[in-house]
């Protein structure tokens, strides 16, 4: 689907957005979301309505299932709930999207994450599913200043591995991964079988199931 493109065997590092691209972890955090909520007597959040909060990192997660206004010190209180439970239960129905993880490994190309979730849940994540060594370079949504859709934290993945920009692809299935690899100069695809909406920013190709990634282009 989409435009004509490279196989992903032509790119020399893969850049992979976490939540929504390589794992689908929406049932996890839903759940600590919701434990959150609950702990402080708001409303649930649905399934439905969270395509539209995730992406932007925890703080912007949580800060929007609260009613809106919440003040400072109830936004910190839910996002230290949040993050007790996550931390407990981050793996605990999250797996790899089908074939990406067995793709990644029998790939000759780099790979990396570039998350918007905070680093230390990121590593701990792909530990417990196994798969911390199939990355070259785990970003998070903290480890530089500024997070997707600004280019640095794709940047701070790309620094000293030798590998030109026409060479690097970012992987990714919303509007700020999209829109942060064409910041870095980056080749892009968005992915449909995620949270986001990829498709509003323009990739230079769409894939709609997993099966496409390491297939023919």
């Amino acid at each position: 689907m989409g435009k004509m493109r490279k196989g992903i065997e032509e790119f020399g590092l893969i850049l992979w957005d976490l939540d929504g691209t390589l794992v689908d972890s929406r049932t996890d955090l839903v759940e600590a979301t919701n434990v959150a909520m609950r702990a402080l007597g708001y409303p649930t959040v649905p399934f439905d309505r969270f395509s539209q909060m995730v992406g932007q990192g925890v703080r912007h997660l949580v800060t929007s299932a609260l009613p809106p206004g919440a003040d400072p010190e109830t936004v910190e209180e839910a996002i230290e709930i949040f993050l007790v439970w996550y931390r407990r239960h981050l793996a605990d129905t999250t797996r790899f999207y089908p074939g990406l993880r067995e793709g990644i490994a029998r790939s000759k190309a780099l790979h990396a994450v570039v998350s918007n979730k905070r680093e230390d849940l990121c590593r701990s994540l792909l530990a417990r599913l196994g798969t911390s060594d199939l990355f070259v370079r785990i970003v998070g949504g903290d480890t530089c200043p500024e997070r997707k859709p600004h280019p640095a934290p794709l940047l701070a993945a790309m620094e000293g591995l030798g590998i030109a920009r026409e060479g690097v692809l970012m992987v990714g299935d919303s509007a700020v991964d999209i829109e942060a690899g064409k910041l870095a100069g980056v080749t892009t695809w968005g992915v449909l079988w995620g949270f986001g909406d990829p498709a509003s920013s323009r990739p230079d190709a769409l894939l709609a199931d997993p099966s496409e990634v390491f297939s023919p282009g």
